[in-house]
């Protein structure tokens, strides 16, 4: 499968905590996004927070 680089912007501090966890759960934070991204959701799902 082809993959894409993705630029995201954050502080600095949320971003070394979070890199802190995923290594102490044995996964990188690359490993984590996609993860993430693939969990299942229904669009209807989606309509709530995109209302708010």
């Amino acid at each position: 499968m082809e993959t894409v680089n993705v630029a995201v912007r954050m502080e600095r501090q949320t971003r070394d905590d979070a890199a802190k966890l995923f290594s102490e759960l044995g996964i990188s934070t690359t490993q984590a996004i996609n993860m993430f991204l693939k969990l299942p959701c229904p669009k209807e799902r989606y309509r709530y927070y995109l209302s708010v």
